[in-house]
């Protein structure tokens, strides 16, 4: 029968989607006719398989949380006044500043007023739409639950019994309104993943608290089962390139294999997930320490995806391979030396807000709080010195005694070099307080994985911070499907600080795909040079031979590191009269004069740059206003450098970069 059927297809690949569909619409049909049936049978199996008593004896046990953990006053005044905000029912949700909910509307996008009708079938909604303006992000986010954790911390520091009764009804509520696989919350099992992974830790920082009776402990134990058979039926698993989301749903599959592993499926869900998480991380990232798709904010929400449930894994007695812990030691290191001096991030690809467990207070490109758990994981000064103090990461994940263990870590001073993380395709020029991270990012070593869908067409963008703030930076990516002009804004290349020809991008950038473009601009670094001196990077990218008279473009920076000044030269070769044009996109508060051929920050601390552009007389320098989203759903006025010059290719350009005390 299978040999008829397939001689009616073009391909085995074909055959074997058509079976994959095929297969999809019998389990939707039977998911459909029968979802009352099998939550009841999920239900009966998990409550008679499991008492309320045991599954709070496991949550206890799995999660080892310690009976009074270590925070210091700072840290423990602006959990406790976050905990009240959500008391009081205010919400700051990826970038609606705070809000007054009441009455939490897990359906809608409360910012556009949109709302996903109750009881469809999740396969049946359309999860994004550019027509409607609405943004599916808003109810995924307020259902994973971050908030929860803010709640259960306050309970843990304070015994005070409304942050617990808050986080049980808040949960009772989510599942009242959000039947097993009938609600826009449950389209996408990296959500699914993440909620139950905030449940489980949630309810692990309430234990004890009377709110937690059977009856409430049983509801929410059915629902983390049922999100469990969910996950592991819903997997979003490639055939060749999985990415943040399949990392996201083994984290869940770990999670709730462990608390239910006395079950027969749960079991699988456990022993699977730690195969496959192990799998992922050899394949998903790179030998120095990125993940493969190359955005530093997902990068941080990849090295949480991993680290957490490997964490869990090792203390509950599961072996974790060698070379495990030294990806995550290099994920670490990577970390350390991408971070500017003040310990945030660049933004580099796509910003989404995402994290597995924040607990924590710090702000949104604040990375430093990873830092002070490597040192505690890996027992490293540099990373210590790094870090921003012991903190509630620490406390909880650092295990028993983690307080004495971080006062054993030697103290000393960091005076971090340049570093290439080539197969990455970031570059880091820096001594002092002099930063400059160069973009190559591309397909890379790794052209079968692609780049993920969460790189911008921004080959040869730079970041620079010096005077101790950001002067040049990446703009972010601000939203996705909510505004498709703007997301198609936010990736193209003149959004970046490198150069657009013609008035196009690097790559061809379509509205209608959110998620992806062709990426075929392929950079290649020629050269790279490092040492106490100066530093040096060459580059070139073939993304303008698509172009009817095609270019190339290199890029060449040299770091003069006693001088402190940053040289950058340009060359568009190839044939034909062009348009070419220099993006430099300043951070938000910095103004700029141009006189001539040469522009000045007007900072009024005094602490400025100079960019000295070179003689030509067909440059013209204007300046334009633009935006800057250092978070998801957040846009800030700024102000774009723009250099143009119209010529016959070859042309080049020079400007230099260089510091000034000027009032």
């Amino acid at each position: 029968m299978t040999k008829k059927i397939s001689k009616y297809f073009s391909s085995i690949d074909m055959f074997v989607k058509f079976q994959y569909g095929l297969r999809r619409r019998i389990l939707e049909c039977y998911y459909i006719l029968f979802q009352k049936r099998i939550v009841r049978k999920l239900n009966k199996y998990s409550n008679t398989a499991v008492s309320t008593e045991e599954f709070i004896n496991k949550l206890s046990f799995i999660l080892k949380i310690p009976g009074n953990f270590y925070i210091d006053d700072v840290e423990k005044s602006i959990i406790l006044k976050e905990a009240e905000k959500i008391s009081n029912g205010v919400y700051n949700i990826l970038g609606s500043g705070d809000l007054v909910i009441n009455n939490i509307e897990w359906h809608s996008d409360f910012k556009t007023g949109f709302r996903w009708a109750q009881g469809t079938f999740y396969r049946k909604y359309i999860q994004e739409s550019i027509e409607t303006l609405s943004d599916v992000k808003i109810p995924r986010e307020l259902s994973r639950c971050h908030h929860l954790l803010k709640l259960g911390l306050a309970y843990k520091l304070t015994k005070n019994e409304k942050y617990a009764r808050i986080c049980v009804d808040q949960i009772q509520n989510w599942i009242d309104e959000n039947p097993l696989m009938y609600s826009i919350n449950w389209g996408c099992t990296m959500d699914v993943a993440i909620r139950a992974v905030n449940w489980i830790w949630a309810v692990g920082l309430i234990i004890g608290s009377e709110i937690l009776d059977n009856k409430s402990t049983e509801k929410i134990k059915s629902s983390l089962y049922q999100h469990g058979w969910f996950i592991y039926r819903n997997p979003e698993k490639r055939q060749f390139n999985n990415h943040n989301h399949y990392l996201a749903d083994l984290a869940g599959q770990i999670h709730l294999g462990l608390v239910f592993d006395d079950l027969e499926e749960p079991q699988k869900w456990l022993e699977e997930g730690k195969r496959e998480l192990l799998h992922e991380i050899r394949l998903q990232i790179l030998p120095s320490g990125m993940s493969y798709e190359r955005s530093t904010n997902y990068n941080r929400l990849v090295l949480e995806l991993i680290l957490i449930p490997i964490l869990l894994l090792k203390n509950n007695g599961h072996e974790i391979p060698l070379d495990i812990w030294y990806r995550l030691e290099k994920m670490f290191e990577f970390i350390m030396y991408s971070l500017k001096t003040d310990g945030t991030s660049p933004i580099i690809g796509d910003q989404d807000n995402g994290r597995l467990l924040p607990f924590g207070t710090e702000d949104l490109n604040d990375f430093r709080y990873l830092m002070s758990l490597g040192a505690l994981l890996f027992n490293r000064s540099d990373f210590k010195a790094c870090g921003d103090g012991f903190n509630v990461y620490c406390s909880i994940f650092g295990g028993l005694e983690a307080f004495e263990k971080w006062s054993k870590i030697s103290e000393m001073e960091v005076n971090l070099k340049s570093r290439a993380f080539a197969d990455s395709g970031i570059y880091i020029l820096r001594n002092r307080d002099n930063y400059l991270l160069f973009n190559s990012t591309g397909k890379g070593l790794y052209p079968e994985l692609g780049s993920g869908t969460h790189t911008h067409s921004d080959l040869f963008s730079f970041e620079l911070f010096t005077h101790g703030k950001s002067f040049l930076v990446d703009p972010g990516s601000y939203v996705y499907a909510a505004n498709a002009d703007l997301r198609v804004l936010f990736r193209s290349t003149k959004m970046h600080n490198t150069v657009t020809v013609d008035g196009e991008s690097q790559n061809n950038i379509i509205k209608e795909v959110l998620w992806n473009f062709s990426r075929d601009a392929i950079p290649e670094v020629l050269k790279w040079e490092s040492d106490t001196n100066h530093d040096i990077v060459t580059a070139i990218h073939n993304g303008y031979t698509r172009l009817p008279k095609p270019v190339l473009h290199e890029r060449t920076i040299i770091f003069d590191k006693i001088n402190e000044k940053w040289t950058i030269k340009d060359i568009i070769s190839g044939t034909g009269l062009h348009t070419v044009e220099w993006f430099f996109h300043f951070d938000t508060g910095i103004d700029f004069d141009i006189k001539d051929n040469i522009v000045e920050t007007s900072c009024e601390d005094s602490k400025n740059i100079i960019l000295v552009f070179e003689q030509n007389p067909g440059l013209i320098l204007r300046k334009e206003k633009s935006f800057v989203s250092k978070s998801y759903g957040l846009k800030e006025d700024g102000y774009v450098l723009v250099a143009l010059i119209k010529a016959t290719v070859p042309v080049g350009l020079i400007i230099e970069i260089m510091k000034s005390d000027k009032l």
